[in-house]
């Protein structure tokens, strides 16, 4: 800031030797354009040396934004010189932020993929599972209907059940 303060100053002071200004002239420039310093202050800033004091921005400001509309901004090269400076590095900032940025949305990509082929597998078992159930659920229902069936059997034959080698005996002499 305060090395923008001392070129401003120097600034100032050229347009007004270039232009052979009095401080009065000056002084009628900034009331044109609304602004306001003290004649005490406008001579200390026109006086030798004062690049090295130390003035309010707000002392300087009116005057240098005036006399700059007035007549034009090719006094503050080292102001444009200096922005063009901070635009190139916030650029590179943006640039190695894109860079992260795309960094980071390939890494997400990629376990985003991860995640994605998971789902499928876990949907697959979920799928192979459900069949497997049902399968069980069919094995089940015939067990049960079997053994209904041997239950109604027994029943019917008034609880005597045959044996296992009479039934193979009964099949033999029938020549089955």
């Amino acid at each position: 800031m305060e090395r923008t303060l001392r070129q401003r100053i120097k600034t100032i002071k050229e347009i007004k030797n270039q232009h052979g200004m009095s401080i009065p002239q000056i002084q009628d420039i900034v009331a044109d354009h609304g602004g306001y310093v003290s004649p005490r202050t406008m001579y200390d800033i026109f006086a030798d040396g004062s690049e090295e004091k130390n003035f309010h921005y707000q002392s300087i400001a009116p005057i240098y934004e005036a006399l700059i509309d007035v007549y034009g901004d090719d006094y503050s090269s080292d102001d444009v010189i200096a922005l063009k400076q901070m635009l190139k590095e916030r650029n590179r900032q943006i640039d190695d932020l894109l860079v992260q940025l795309e960094s980071k949305q390939d890494e997400f990509d990629k376990r985003l993929a991860i995640y994605e082929e998971r789902r499928k597998a876990y949907e697959r078992s979920i799928s192979l599972l459900e069949k497997q159930l049902d399968q069980l659920d069919r094995l089940l229902f015939d067990r049960d209907r079997m053994l209904q069936q041997l239950l109604d059997a027994y029943l019917k034959s008034g609880g005597a059940m045959p044996s296992a080698a009479e039934n193979v005996s009964d099949r033999y002499d029938k020549g089955e």
